[in-house]
């Protein structure tokens, strides 16, 4: 699960410039350290605030650091790189960093929940102080996590990828319709058997891309495909969403009599039709 430092760290892609302070309370207690970034977007020629705050902080400290000078001028007077004129490696065009506009909104960072009281007084500050502080404490983001939380698990071979499924699970995302795909779920190092094993077990449903190259597969997808089957008989319900991808019904027959009494989708519908279809099938699921 993504941690709200992790999600600081990670988001946005952008040009960021990291700070830090240190604050603490006019008693010297609950030292604490906060970091800061400047998001630079050139395009738009935008500039805005993100901080991280540990979990020990309270208001006061969150307060001190919105107060600052330069987090209200969106400009630190220790860079130095103020007026360089900076660009993409893979792009002629070169910006000013100065020129860049703050936008007035600040992502605020919690590691903990924040009570009602701390959210109300946080949104009155941002009316004093004329910012659009946006909230992302630990409550945010178990909604993130759980709104990123893989619906289906799509099972194919990797010779079907280039020209089916890796444009079917961009367009299953772009329908807010999230799935456990390898190449956005695996990381360097992962175990494929327990992040494979996990995918299965927490997803509500399999995409299974039935093809040629599938069925004659009898590595990793056949694993997959006896996964799945155990799964459904043990559950008592239909979890397979079948499609079927340059393949006959009698190859089928031969390789699970079974899947040729379950109603399938052709790969003939194109990408968007299919996706279509099986986000319809899913959401439907979860209702």
């Amino acid at each position: 699960m993504t941690s709200v430092k992790d999600y600081f760290d990670s988001n946005p892609k952008a040009l960021n410039a990291l700070t830090s302070w240190n604050v603490s309370d006019n008693d010297g207690s609950n030292n604490c350290v906060v970091y800061g970034k400047i998001s630079y977007f050139f395009e738009q020629n935008t500039k805005y605030w993100s901080f991280y705050f540990p979990e020990k902080a309270l208001i006061p400290e969150i307060e001190c650091i919105l107060r600052n000078p330069e987090v209200l001028k969106c400009k630190l007077s220790e860079q130095y790189y103020y007026k360089q004129v900076i660009g993409y490696v893979d792009e002629p065009d070169r910006y000013n960093m100065d020129d860049c506009i703050f936008s007035g909104r600040v992502f605020v960072y919690m590691d903990r929940k924040l009570n009602e009281n701390e959210t109300s007084y946080l949104k009155n500050l941002s009316i004093i102080l004329k910012l659009n502080i946006c909230i992302r404490d630990l409550s945010y983001m178990i909604n993130l996590n759980l709104l990123k939380q893989p619906l289906a698990f799509v099972s194919h071979d990797s010779r079907d990828k280039e020209y089916l499924v890796k444009n079917l699970v961009h367009e299953l995302n772009r329908l807010n319709c999230p799935v456990w795909y390898d190449e956005y779920s695996l990381k360097v190092g992962d175990s494929l058997r327990e992040n494979i094993e996990n995918g299965l077990r927490k997803s509500k449903k399999c995409i299974v891309v039935l093809s040629q190259n599938f069925i004659s597969n009898n590595g990793w997808t056949k694993a997959e495909f006896t996964s799945i089957f155990s799964r459904e008989i043990h559950e008592q319900k239909n979890i397979i969403l079948p499609i079927w991808h340059n393949i006959t019904k009698e190859q089928v027959y031969n390789y699970c009599p079974l899947m040729v009494d379950r109603l399938g989708l052709s790969s003939d519908l194109g990408v968007e039709e299919l996706a279509k279809k099986l986000n319809e099938a899913i959401h439907a699921d979860q209702s």
